[in-house]
Formats: structure tokens, C-alpha cells, sequence
């Protein structure tokens, strides 16, 4: 008797797992967004999460465009057809503008027959709009007739052991804002003159360099001023007209 007692309760056990497998597996499948950090937030330093910081003054000036792609990730089989997910702009959409600021490239929305995940690109324009403040968008997944939202939580750090995060929603910041160095008046300036913007963007495109600590050897100072006037007097003799600053005034170190 207690033997029989034993499998009677072992066989339901194994038919209540057989049926929550089941329900599982006919659930409909999820869709996330499928970030993984080194790739994608690796060359964003002041990137978090969801949230993605482009800064663009760092980059030299012939640097007009960072293109971005954002892997789609589905839950669950592979599908024989296509299945069309959703990625729309947040009800709170920031200021940035599309197709001024930004642009999806890709504007079908799919993953393909036979796979589970794609890719779409959005690229980042550096428009004159981020040199006066930040712009921002925002984009999140939405349910459809192929899809639940997935994970079932969103992840708000990457996992050690992948440095893969998960996400519903991305938030994109981007930003072409030169900011005086506060030490330009008592050290900097001793080398390269008054400050202006052209200037320091002229400086940042000939050094590669956005800060020159008080510490740093006159020497080494010296030699920068030494590029900076071999490059300002390449440029003046190969454009119609001297570089000025934004007050009109010709630049000079």
C-alpha cells in the first residue's frame, strides 16, 4: 500500500510538470532588445543601461554620423513565416527630431522566417541642433499579434558572466556641447591664447585632446602650440578664408 501510495504520488508529479511544460511552451513568444556591452556601449563611456550617450566633441569634427545597430531578440521556436514586432517612439519623445537629429535606416520591422532575432540600424546625426543642448529619443517595444514583451522583467545592469542586458525600452542622449576647461584662463591660455569655441574645436580636431591638465610639461605645451600653428597656417592657405572664432575674429596661438 504504501508503495502503490509512492507512485500514485510520483505519476502526478511527473503529469503536473508534463502539463506546466506544456502551457510554457504554448505561451506566445516574447521580443526584447538584446544589448551586449562591449560592442554596443563600449565606445559610449558615459552610457547606462537603457540609457545611451553619445557625445560627439571628443570625436573630430569630420565625424558626422554614428550609425547603431540594435539587436531584436524572440523568445520561444523559430517561426516558418515572418513576424512583424512593434518599435515605436515613447510617449515622452525628448527633442530630438527625426531626420535632422536621427533616423532609422531599416523601417521594416521583422524577424525573418526561420530566425530569432535581426538587427536595425539608427543612425545618430551630428547636427547643429546638439551643439546649443542635448537631444534625446526614446523607443520602446510594444506587444502584437506575434509577440509578448520579454524578458519577463527588464534587466537594468548587464550580467557579469555574459555582459548581455535585456531591455524593453532604450533611451538614446546625444550631445556636441565644447565646454571652457576650467583651467584654460590659468594655464592653457599661457599656450594657445583667449579661449573661443572655434578654437578649442580647432584644437580637439589637430591634437585629438579635450583636456591639458596644469601639471603638464611646458616642453609638451610647447610642442602642441608648435602643431596647432603649423595646422592653422595649412588651413588658412588651402581655404578662402582665415579660420575665425564665432565673434569673427581670426584665430591665432
Amino acid at each position: 500500500m504504501k508503495k502503490l501510495l509512492i507512485l500514485l504520488i510520483i505519476c502526478g508529479i511527473f503529469v503536473a510538470c508534463k502539463k506546466q511544460e506544456l502551457q510554457q511552451y504554448s505561451e506566445k513568444p516574447r521580443i526584447y532588445l538584446r544589448l551586449e556591452k562591449i560592442p554596443f556601449y563600449g565606445p559610449f563611456p558615459t552610457a547606462t543601461a537603457g540609457n545611451l550617450r553619445v557625445d560627439y566633441l571628443p570625436q573630430n569634427s569630420s565625424k558626422k554620423t554614428d550609425t547603431l545597430a540594435l539587436t531584436l531578440q524572440a523568445s520561444g521556436t523559430a517561426s516558418s513565416s515572418p513576424r512583424s514586432f512593434i518599435l515605436e517612439r515613447s510617449g515622452n519623445p525628448g527633442n530630438a527630431i527625426e531626420g535632422v537629429d536621427f533616423d532609422f535606416l531599416d523601417k521594416d520591422f521583422v524577424i525573418p522566417a526561420g530566425q530569432y532575432k535581426t538587427s536595425i540600424r539608427v543612425v545618430i546625426r551630428r547636427s547643429l541642433n546638439m551643439t546649443q543642448k542635448e537631444v534625446s529619443f526614446a523607443y520602446n517595444l510594444k506587444e502584437n499579434e506575434h509577440f509578448e514583451l520579454g524578458p519577463k522583467a527588464d534587466s537594468t545592469r548587464f550580467f557579469s558572466d555574459s555582459g548581455v542586458m535585456s531591455l524593453v525600452a532604450i533611451n538614446f542622449i546625444a550631445r556636441d556641447i565644447a565646454i571652457k576647461p576650467a583651467n584654460w584662463d590659468t594655464f592653457i591660455a599661457t599656450f594657445f591664447g583667449a579661449y573661443s569655441e572655434v578654437k578649442y574645436r580647432f584644437i580637439i580636431d589637430v591634437l585629438a585632446k579635450i583636456s591639458f591638465p596644469s601639471d603638464t610639461q611646458v616642453s609638451l605645451m610647447n610642442g602642441n602650440r608648435t602643431k596647432l600653428r603649423t595646422a592653422l597656417t595649412k588651413y588658412n592657405a588651402t581655404h578662402p578664408e582665415k579660420l575665425k572664432d564665432e565673434n569673427g575674429i581670426d584665430i591665432s596661438f
